[in-house]
């Protein structure tokens, strides 16, 4: 497998309008780096610029220490896995998988071998007679991954590839995806707009907005210490509470309650004496017990935690407890905050997300 870098990345098209902007990523050799992002945020445009379906308007892209940014699609040794599979149904499973050698004109020999060792890492041996309307579509993508497996690319490129499936069905292969990647050791870029694929499988996260990277950071970084307001709501389910907040004499005044500082966040916050900033507390991070009073208006019982919905004042709040809970509507629950994280207003900007 091979290293891969994207530089100064940019996509404008002939109307003017611009998808992405100043992209620069290097991913490590054998390294499983995710692309995640609301749609139209330009992450399946980044991809397609990287396997050579769109062109790249400025910028470079290096595989394996070489510049193939002008390098038509084949010759760039990578392989893709699409959304839709693209298999070609008046063919076997076998001649799925084969086909890409075929067209290259590998020996027979060879291709019998690549096919049948791809198929038996994806437990497809007793399926490659069959046609792809024979499968479920959890098989069908495994055959698409098939597909890329036995053409030993140098980057392996996966375009939302579970998005047909349902819940369990995703789960399931989002598995197999990382065992896959464990087996290879494969260089892959992958795309989804779904965190939870995003925080699984990924060695490192590039989360994007409008075109722009947002942050780059292992999974742990992008959810405990994001890096602006989108990142923060966008990583992390139910998203991060957020709340208007006033600093002052050591307290955080809210319309409806104040919360004490810590000599750290003090400190922290000294340059914003007066000023109002957004204090962000994930879900998970709201405990029972304390002086803020919630007005509950649901309650969602899922087996070993339970999510709370209910207001702050003006606030939306979701608390996320670690037990059975029974409230009701119009009910009231004291809580507090074990963990904060601090933003900017204007600039939307993490003020620091390591308190």
């Amino acid at each position: 497998m091979s290293d891969l870098k994207l530089q100064h990345l940019e996509k404008i098209y002939d109307n003017k309008v611009q998808a992405v902007y100043d992209f620069n990523l290097n991913v490590k050799n054998g390294e499983l780096i995710v692309l995640v992002g609301p749609s139209g945020c330009g992450k399946s445009t980044t991809l397609r610029m990287v396997a050579g379906l769109e062109d790249i308007s400025n910028g470079n892209l290096i595989i394996d220490g070489k510049d193939v940014t002008k390098m038509p699609p084949k010759d760039r040794d990578i392989a893709m896995v699409f959304q839709d599979y693209a298999l070609y149904n008046h063919m076997t499973i076998y001649e799925n998988m084969a086909f890409s050698l075929m067209l290259r004109k590998e020996n027979k020999n060879e291709i019998h071998q690549k096919v049948l060792a791809a198929a038996d890492i994806l437990g497809l041996n007793d399926q490659l007679n069959k046609k792809p309307d024979q499968l479920s579509g959890g098989q069908r993508q495994r055959v698409a991954m098939g597909r890329a497996i036995v053409r030993t690319p140098k980057v392996f490129l996966f375009d939302e590839p579970l998005s047909n499936l349902d819940a369990k069905l995703r789960g399931a292969t989002r598995r197999e995806i990382l065992l896959l990647h464990k087996r290879l050791r494969a260089t892959m870029l992958y795309v989804t707009h779904d965190q939870t694929e995003a925080l699984t499988l990924a060695d490192r996260i590039v989360c994007m907005s409008m075109g722009h990277v947002q942050q780059i950071g292992t999974p742990l970084e992008l959810y405990d210490s994001p890096a602006n307001l989108f990142v923060a709501t966008f990583i992390g389910l139910p998203p991060m509470n957020l709340f208007d907040v006033t600093v002052q004499d050591g307290k955080l005044f809210c319309d409806s309650f104040s919360v004490d500082l810590s000599a750290e966040e003090k400190a922290l916050l000294a340059k914003y004496e007066g000023k109002t900033i957004v204090l962000g507390v994930r879900p998970e991070n709201v405990v029972q017990g304390g002086n803020i009073a919630v007005s509950v208006f649901s309650n969602e019982n899922l087996g070993m935690t339970t999510l709370v919905n209910g207001v702050v004042g003006k606030h939306k709040i979701t608390c996320k407890f670690r037990e059975w809970s029974n409230y009701k509507p119009g009910d009231s629950v004291n809580v507090s905050f074990t963990r904060k994280h601090f933003f900017d207003k204007e600039t939307t900007e993490a003020i620091s997300s390591n308190i």
